[in-house]
């Protein structure tokens, strides 16, 4: 064939015609590429259930179709009619699945919203929504996490810029109460958590609130002798490999490179955010984690294939606020 044989056909039509050609090429395009051209046919690829966003019962029955075609469900316990995204971020969408996969795949490399919105020819309004609505998602994340075997544990500290200085104030030297801690720990595979504890350099307690759940008793810790660090080891019954915090120290950059890595991996990821509202940092966090597993094992599992059965077997809905 011949590289234009084409064109004159493209180029004829006019422009609902071109809108029509257009869409189905993205439909072809979203079916080479994940096996489904709609939410819906994803869900029923990943055999997600109907589950009744009232009650939160899962059972139904078939009810018939929606106006729109989509299969209605009958709760048997409550009688709430609902299809099988109403209780998912799905739930009412308009944007299509062609734009949604991209936005995904924008969100995936940590793209700013603007940017994804000059892309996607979104408004920055729908980018935003999606955002939460995906962010929605990941939130408890980090609930279930265990680390195993060697884990290093360590702080690193941004910015809090909620607070408002005096512009004739002096930056404050030093861990400020002003910054916020998150408190991080990654372990030999390459599994990581990130939360937030408050401001300033963490306590004992802060740090047990943080990561106690998430070492496997028994484990090998390996952090920097920070004292406050000692109460989380002894709690779990983990032995401790202690460097203490020096760049000047081979030994130090040597086996607490993992973790440093980590940091930098982390702060590079959030100032593409620079501005955002701190409420949400948790939620970027739990986005970070998540998307560090999915590369982890991207060879195994394509990410955006991954992230797409994630989002719509997880029941979570958000609903835009005004």
């Amino acid at each position: 064939m011949s590289e234009n044989e084409f064109s004159d056909f493209v180029f004829s039509l006019d422009k609902d015609q071109f809108s029509n050609l257009k869409k189905t090429v993205e439909t072809r395009i979203d079916q080479q590429l994940y096996g489904v051209t709609s939410f819906e046919e994803a869900a029923l690829l990943y055999e997600r259930k109907p589950v009744c966003p009232k009650c939160g019962s899962a059972s139904c029955h078939e009810d018939g179709y929606t106006p729109a075609g989509h299969r209605r469900y009958r709760c048997d316990d409550c009688n709430n009619s609902y299809t099988l995204l109403s209780d998912s971020i799905f739930n009412s969408a308009k944007i299509s699945f062609h734009k949604l996969m991209g936005y995904i795949s924008l969100m995936s490399f940590n793209v700013p919203l603007e940017m994804c919105c000059e892309i996607l020819d979104i408004s920055a309004n729908t980018a935003e929504l999606w955002r939460k609505k995906i962010f929605e998602t990941v939130n408890g994340y980090q609930d279930h996490l265990k680390l195993y075997g060697a884990i290093w544990i360590d702080e690193t500290y941004m910015e809090d810029y909620s607070i408002l200085h005096d512009q004739f104030s002096s930056r404050k030297r030093g861990l400020s109460r002003d910054l916020i801690c998150i408190v991080t720990a990654i372990d030999s595979y390459k599994n990581m958590v990130a939360i937030i504890s408050g401001h300033g350099k963490p306590s004992s307690k802060r740090i047990k609130d943080a990561l106690k759940s998430h070492i496997t008793p028994g484990c090998h810790i390996i952090h920097d002798g920070d004292r406050s660090h000692n109460a989380l080891i002894r709690e779990t019954g983990c032995t401790s490999e202690v460097y203490k915090a020096n760049t000047k120290d081979p030994n130090y950059i040597s086996h607490m490179a993992l973790i440093n890595n980590m940091h930098g991996w982390l702060k590079r990821y959030l100032w593409r955010f620079i501005g955002m509202d701190v409420v949400n940092l948790q939620s970027y966090l739990n986005w970070f984690i998540y998307l560090q597993r999915c590369k982890r094992d991207n060879e195994l599992w394509p990410k955006t294939t991954r992230i797409l059965r994630h989002l719509v077997l997880t029941n979570a809905r958000f609903t835009r606020k005004y």
